[in-house]
């Protein structure tokens, strides 16, 4: 499979790299069907290409996926698309490992042979900007970094000294530059905004499109992605099919809406393809959760809209007669915070499904970041082998569970209480793990057989 690809990587986190990568997608949708990607465990950025594109993005992380899974669901988000687009995550080099390259941005571009244009943040600099670049490419000489774009750049005389440095001392081509404080996208605790939450969302991307086409070489960045040579094909490796479970064709119920959008494109499609039949659902617009045979709740920004939630009375009561009725519910961040009995912000509580008997508490600080190795226990109903994820949550459960029944041993993160994660009743396990189905090939087959 030979794709037009170019990694849009950064020096470092913070220097413009999504804003920048989601504009590059949206001016060239303007003409071309643009495949999106992001390096590592992101919901937020991906819905931003979504609506850059038109597509959805996908996840490509060498902590969850093997080699030729990553291989393989590049081919899938690339498959008859004129160009793909692959935004990084934090500095080129950055993964879980200060030596090694797993989880980095890198060693994606490695495994996908695709070319690299740094973002650079160039506040202040100029001679230096070229030794950035040389450093970037004397780290690792098997890299094709090819061009650089020139964020945060003062005006026309700075950019004429950053030119005239880089020109002389390196290979990169200058893709362009972007005047200090032309772009930029509102942001909270988690990352990025949800475009979903956003009534102007179009008009963003649009905005993005514009300046990009007015401040980058188009023509340029496609030259680099033409660059990259064929992919072999892989299949079979990013997750599971069981037949005997496709054929049953089991309806799940999913909610996506403000409170509920991060989901892993790649774990809807492993649902779909082993016979899941989703039911999409808005709780934070009073509906009601539809008759299914099992649900999955996903994570998001719950606190945001307690009030809508809390005050989704049918909602809450028909979720705790599902799990009464011990139908599998899996609860994910945002969806173990609605399993449980409240979720307190700012010591007011709001009532939830009361699954769990703890509620949840909101805090101003980071409760957990970190990829997670997880090892499911003897309690868990459907799940034997070692699972990766992720967490990113600024809540707790208070009170904290002791002498409860867990569903994971956390042997890599945090979780919820002394290395357990997932408290699980009847067929209901809610967590603050994410899993990437990546990271656990056969999630979506063994939880849609759990009705069974």
């Amino acid at each position: 499979m030979n794709t037009p690809r170019v990694v849009i990587a950064g020096t470092a986190s913070g220097v413009g790299k999504t804003s920048i990568s989601c504009g590059i997608m949206k001016a060239l949708s303007k003409k071309n069907d643009v495949a999106p990607f992001k390096v590592g465990p992101d919901f937020i950025d991906p819905i931003y290409h979504r609506y850059a594109t038109g597509n959805y993005s996908r996840n490509l992380d060498t902590f969850f996926m093997e080699r030729d899974a990553l291989i393989e669901n590049f081919n899938r988000g690339a498959y008859k698309k004129d160009i793909a687009i692959i935004e990084g995550v934090r500095g080129l080099y950055e993964g879980i490992d200060p030596i090694e390259d797993i989880g980095s941005t890198s060693h994606v571009s490695k495994i996908l042979e695709s070319p690299i244009i740094l973002v650079m943040n160039t506040r202040s600099l100029t001679k230096s900007a070229a030794a950035y670049i040389k450093g970037f490419q004397s780290l690792d000489p098997s890299l094709k970094i090819r061009g650089v774009i020139l964020n945060q750049v003062r005006d026309e005389v700075h950019y004429q000294k950053l030119k005239k440095a880089i020109e002389s001392f390196t290979d990169v081509e200058i893709v362009g530059s972007i005047e200090r404080g032309a772009i930029s996208l509102s942001s909270r605790h988690l990352g990025l905004v949800p475009l979903i939450e956003r009534e102007d969302r179009e008009q963003v991307m649009e905005d993005l499109g514009n300046k990009i086409e007015e401040s980058l070489d188009i023509d340029k960045i496609k030259n680099i992605a033409n660059e990259a040579g064929d992919l072999e094909e892989k299949s079979g490796f990013l997750f599971e099919v069981n037949q005997e479970i496709k054929s049953s064709r089991t309806s799940i119920a999913v909610p996506f809406d403000k409170a509920f959008s991060f989901y892993y494109k790649e774990n809807l499609e492993a649902l779909e393809e082993n016979g899941g039949k989703i039911k999409y659902f808005k709780p934070t617009e009073g509906e009601c959760l539809p008759d299914a045979d099992c649900y999955y709740f996903g994570g998001g920004y719950p606190e945001i809209y307690l009030s809508d939630i809390s005050g989704n009375t049918d909602f809450l009561k028909e979720l705790k007669s599902a799990a009464e009725e011990s139908k599998p519910i899996y609860g994910e961040c945002g969806g173990l915070m609605v399993l449980s009995k409240y979720i307190r912000l700012a010591d007011k509580e709001y009532p939830m499904a009361g699954i769990f008997d703890e509620g949840t508490l909101m805090t101003k600080n980071k409760q957990g970041l970190s990829y997670v190795i997880a090892e499911p226990t003897e309690n868990h109903f459907f799940l034997k082998n070692i699972v990766k994820g992720h967490e990113f949550h600024y809540s707790k459960m208070e009170p904290l569970p002791k002498n409860k029944s867990f569903a994971y041993k956390i042997l890599r993160g945090k979780g919820i209480h002394n290395n357990n994660d997932g408290l699980i009743k009847n067929k209901c396990i809610g967590s603050y793990l994410h899993i990437h189905v990546g990271g656990a090939p056969n999630w979506a087959s063994s939880f849609l057989g759990s009705v069974y």
